[in-house]
C-alpha cells in the first residue's frame, strides 16, 4: 500500500506519528506515577480495617478492695476482753484465741476498712462473766471448762426457792471418785466427766454449806441422780433445789416432835410408832430414815409411800429391835425432773428411846 503514497505523504505520516508519541509521552509525565492506570485493576490494600470491638463490661471499682489471700493469716487485733468473774475451778487454763474483727465476714478475706494491725494475738483466760469487746454490753455466761478429746461437760445451777445460790459447794460422782465445785455468783457449777451413759449423783450437803440461811428451811441433803446421756458434749442438768420452803409450803417433820421420848421395849407390831410430815411441792414418793446421833448413816429406812405418814414396828434394817439411845429421824421426798430424780431431805429431829 505504501507504493500508492508519494514520498511527501510518507514523511507527513511519519511526522504525525512522532508528534502523537511526543504528546502521549508529555501527558504521561504530567500524571501521578503512584496513581493506577485507568485500565489497571485496583491494587489490594495491605492494611485490613478490623471490625469494631464488641462492647465489654468493666466492673465499677469497689470502695473496698480485697487483698490477696495469704497462706498464713494473722487476724486484726481486737480490743482486750475484760474478765469480771472467776471460774469455779481452783486453777484456770489460759488459751490463745484469734478474735475476728467487727465487719469481717471471712477470716481469710477481711473487709474492715479501719487501720490494719497485723501479727497481733490476744491471750485470755475463760471466766464465768465477760464484757463484750465494744465495752457497752456485759453478758454473763455459764462457767465452762476447757475440754480435751473424750471429755464431756456437766453443768447446772443450785437454787434456793428458785433463786440462784452463790458459793454453794456441790459434789459430783460418776464412775470416778467424787469431786467438788463451788457455784459462781449466778449459782452455776461445771464438772468434767469421761463417762456418758453411766449413773451419776450431784449432791448438796448442808454440813458443807453453813452459810446458807435460814438453816431450818435448808435441806439437810439434796441431790439429783440419773444416767448421763450420750452423744452430747455439754450435759445440762435441771436446777438443784435446796430449800424446804418451795412455793410457800415448807417440807418438814411433824410427829414425833423434835426431842420426843419413847420406851423402846413397848414399840412392836401391835404398838407401832407413827411418823408424819408435811407434803413437798409436787413430791411423788416419801420415806423415813432413822439413825444414831453422831452418825450420818441410817440404821432403818422405811418403804416408799405416797402418803404423808407411816407406822414403824421397831425393827431395824438388820432385823434387830431398836434399843435405848439417842437417835435422829428425817423424811425424804422424791420428785421427777424429766429423765432425772430430785431427792430432798428435811432437817433431822431428835428421837430418844428409853429402855
Amino acid at each position: 500500500m505504501l507504493k500508492n503514497f508519494t514520498k511527501n505523504q510518507v514523511l507527513l505520516i511519519a511526522l504525525a506519528t512522532v508528534l502523537f508519541l511526543l504528546a502521549a509521552f508529555s501527558f504521561y509525565l504530567l500524571q501521578d506515577l503512584s496513581a493506577p492506570l485507568p485500565f489497571s485493576p485496583p491494587t489490594p490494600s495491605s492494611t485490613v480495617t478490623p471490625k469494631p470491638p464488641s462492647p465489654s463490661y468493666t466492673p465499677e471499682p469497689s470502695s473496698t478492695s480485697l487483698p490477696t489471700r495469704q497462706t498464713s493469716y494473722t487476724p486484726f487485733a481486737s480490743p482486750p476482753i475484760t474478765d469480771t468473774g472467776t471460774p469455779p475451778e481452783s486453777t484456770s487454763t489460759s488459751e490463745t484465741v484469734s478474735p475476728v474483727p467487727s465487719g469481717t465476714t471471712n477470716p481469710g478475706f477481711p473487709t474492715n476498712t479501719s487501720t490494719i494491725q497485723p501479727n497481733i494475738t490476744t491471750t485470755i483466760t475463760p471466766t464465768a462473766s465477760k464484757t463484750q469487746p465494744n465495752g457497752t454490753t456485759s453478758v454473763t455466761q455459764t462457767p465452762s471448762q476447757t475440754r480435751s478429746a473424750g471429755e464431756y461437760e456437766v453443768k447446772g445451777r443450785v437454787v434456793q426457792n428458785g433463786t440462784p445460790v452463790a458459793n454453794a459447794v456441790v459434789e459430783f460422782t460418776d464412775d470416778t471418785p467424787a469431786r467438788t465445785r463451788t457455784t459462781n455468783p449466778e449459782g452455776h457449777y461445771s464438772f468434767i466427766t469421761l463417762a456418758p451413759g453411766t449413773s451419776f449423783t450431784l449432791m448438796f450437803n448442808q454440813l458443807d454449806n453453813p452459810q446458807i440461811t435460814p438453816v431450818s428451811e435448808i435441806a439437810s441433803l439434796a441431790w439429783i441422780e440419773g444416767t448421763l446421756p450420750t452423744g452430747i458434749d455439754t450435759i445440762s442438768l435441771p436446777d438443784l433445789e435446796v430449800s424446804l420452803n418451795v412455793g410457800g409450803i415448807t417440807f418438814e417433820a411433824l410427829t414425833p416432835e423434835d426431842g420426843a421420848t419413847f420406851s423402846a421395849a413397848v414399840i412392836s407390831p401391835a404398838n407401832q410408832l407413827q411418823f408424819s410430815w408435811t407434803l413437798y411441792n409436787q413430791g411423788e414418793y416419801y420415806h423415813v430414815e432413822l439413825g444414831e446421833n453422831g452418825s450420818e448413816d441410817p440404821i432403818w429406812t422405811s418403804p416408799e409411800t405416797v402418803s404423808n405418814n407411816l407406822f414403824w414396828n421397831g425393827l431395824l434394817d438388820d432385823g434387830s429391835h431398836v434399843s435405848e439411845g439417842d437417835y435422829w429421824w428425817r423424811v425424804s421426798v422424791i420428785k421427777s425432773l424429766g429423765d432425772y430424780k430430785l431427792f430432798v431431805f428435811t432437817q433431822k429431829w431428835d428421837l430418844i428411846f428409853n429402855p
